[in-house]
């Protein structure tokens, strides 16, 4: 019974397609825990390959939209998705997407901007480390250990991206908290700060956004619903099949052995 139910299920809401999500793309993977969220730019060009290969398309995430809203594709797509807004999604990444002519959207934090705040993962030395809330004054030790690093994007990175049509830009939150633990006071500031700071930066409507951790509650999918977003993306759930809830889109995350 299980099985039919499952054929069942496959028949009427078959597969239309894949969104992967992506964190960094680096010359040199970190050693610690934050290995997970890198890839190389010859596994990004490999990805990309691999997936043409198989007769995939890709395309942006309007697109994908579009397609998700008609439920149905003649050729499964792959949408590419970055979160948190690091700036080697420009000097890395960038170059590599735009010469093989690949849409993708970036999902940005917007107090990661010009490194306002600190990517805190980052400045910890273990996953364990990271899952103790840290004081303001032990994320500002942290943060001078990396003098001049550029971990979060710049503003007028963020502006060239914006400027190739090949890019999307969404937003991510303002100081990417899990949502799903916020008052809903904090979550509707949160939401709606991220995307009003990208809006004033950008000049035009940010139309996307993406769940930090993939948190989320009812809440949060009341906010979402108020706002003028097209989608918002989860961090987890696989293929993205026909009857999927624009709120609460499935992603796969890429990940380099």
């Amino acid at each position: 019974m299980i099985d039919f139910r499952r054929k069942l299920h496959n028949l009427t809401h078959p597969i239309l397609g894949r969104i992967l999500m992506l964190h960094r793309v680096v010359e040199h993977r970190n050693e610690g825990d934050n290995r997970e969220l890198e890839i190389t730019p010859d596994f990004l060009k490999q990805t990309i390959e691999t997936y043409r290969q198989q007769g995939h398309r890709f395309v942006s995430i309007d697109e994908a939209c579009d397609i998700i809203a008609k439920g149905r594709t003649d050729q499964p797509f792959v949408c590419l998705t970055f979160d948190d807004g690091y700036q080697d999604n420009y000097d890395i990444a960038y170059p590599i997407l735009k010469q093989k002519q690949v849409p993708f959207a970036i999902y940005v934090t917007t107090g990661f901007i010009d490194n306002r705040l600190p990517m805190w993962w980052y400045r910890c030395e273990s996953r364990e480390q990271c899952q103790t809330c840290l004081s303001n004054a032990e994320v500002q030790q942290r943060e001078r250990s990396y003098p001049g690093e550029q971990l979060g994007i710049s503003s007028e990175s963020l502006k060239a991206l914006d400027a190739d049509p090949l890019c999307t830009i969404g937003a991510h939150t303002v100081s990417h908290p899990k949502l799903d633990i916020l008052s809903l006071n904090d979550q509707q500031k949160e939401i709606t700060q991220s995307r009003q700071e990208l809006e004033a930066l950008l000049d035009h409507p940010i139309l996307h956004f993406s769940y930090p951790h993939g948190a989320y509650n009812s809440d949060t999918l009341a906010i979402i619903s108020r706002q003028p977003f097209h989608s918002s993306l989860c961090a987890w759930g696989g293929t993205l099949r026909r009857g999927a809830n624009p709120l609460t889109l499935p992603r796969i995350e890429l990940r380099q052995p």
